[in-house]
């Protein structure tokens, strides 16, 4: 077996334990971490969802790799046992489902932007690179899909419901989630699925769109314009399946509707939180510092590792 093919075969390997043992670990904290993540801002939540696959691409490329580069001969003839080419197989096969799930819901998305019937087209300022669509639908619609480029596609339906007060900070909501690429962000999960992590996906989509409710109600009035907003797109539809790169301007469920409402008709000025900057910085220095000093010999144990894990 050639050179290149066993550190192949190695990295996808370390790449599947890696990326099942962190992700079954996010999945057994969730439970303990849920009522306590309910404060915890939308960044936060996602990072933690997307702990496993970035822990584990970081633990390839940054120790699997490098210890097989610097530590394994390339003269030797070591073959892959039974139980290495099954973990590197399923390895291989979880990125190939990752990738394909990644393009069905990024063709999904645009057959359903190109299958709306448009009536209208503008550019938004300030808009992400977004722009508005008024589309022929048969329930009113508010939705920003796509990742490149996002359309954000209002009903003709809509336009009729809602005042200009309303139409403009839903308008502002909508415009916050293209702002802080949210769909690129559930494109990401899709390429990254785990079957336990359905709940802590749900509480980051919650914490986006109050994240996007925040963005677009800078004041009491906005807040009472978004609320009304809300009720009146939800009181005349009912909800219809939207493709995975999207997100609407009213949830999906009715308890979700009722929490957002309640929290904007009690609206409060947002005090700015702390910077913590400096602690993170400070945290990054001294880990870089502890990981440098023991890089070498971390190597040398991934290494051995390896060799136990491809007999």
């Amino acid at each position: 077996m050639s050179y290149l093919l066993r550190g192949a075969l190695l990295s996808s390997a370390a790449f599947f334990l890696a990326y099942v043992f962190l992700s079954l670990g996010v999945a057994g904290a969730w439970p303990l971490l849920r009522k306590r993540a309910a404060a915890w801002s939308a960044s936060l939540l996602y990072g933690l969802r997307a702990l496993p696959p970035a822990g584990a691409l970081l633990f390839v490329a940054g120790f699997v790799v490098p210890a097989f580069l610097c530590l394994e001969p390339q003269g030797t003839d070591e073959r892959f046992g039974i139980p290495g080419i099954a973990l590197a197989s399923a390895g291989l096969l979880m990125v190939a489902w990752g990738t394909v799930s990644a393009l069905l819901a990024s063709w999904q998305t645009a057959r359903f932007v190109a299958s709306c019937p448009k009536t209208g087209l503008r550019r938004l300022e300030g808009s992400a690179g977004a722009c508005a669509v008024e589309v022929v639908s048969a329930k009113p619609l508010f939705v920003v899909a796509g990742i490149h480029r996002p359309k954000l596609l209002i009903s003709q339906q809509a336009v009729r419901l809602l005042d200009e007060n309303e139409m403009r900070v839903a308008v502002r909501h909508e415009l916050a989630h293209a702002r802080f690429r949210d769909n690129l962000k559930k494109l990401a999960l899709r390429a990254a699925r785990f079957p336990f992590l359905s709940g802590l996906e749900r509480s980051w989509m919650q914490a986006a769109e109050l994240e996007a409710d925040d963005a677009a109600a800078v004041d009491a009035c906005g807040a009472l314009d978004l609320a009304s907003a809300l009720l009146k797109i939800a009181g005349a539809s009912s909800p219809a399946p939207l493709p995975h790169l999207a997100m609407s301007l009213v949830p999906g469920t009715q308890p979700a509707l009722q929490a957002r409402v309640q929290r904007l008709l009690a609206w409060q000025p947002r005090l700015p939180s702390p910077p913590r900057r400096g602690r993170a910085l400070l945290f990054f220095f001294f880990a870089v510092l502890a990981l440098t000093a023991g890089y070498a010999p971390l190597l040398r144990h991934v290494h051995e590792l390896g060799e136990l894990l491809v007999r």
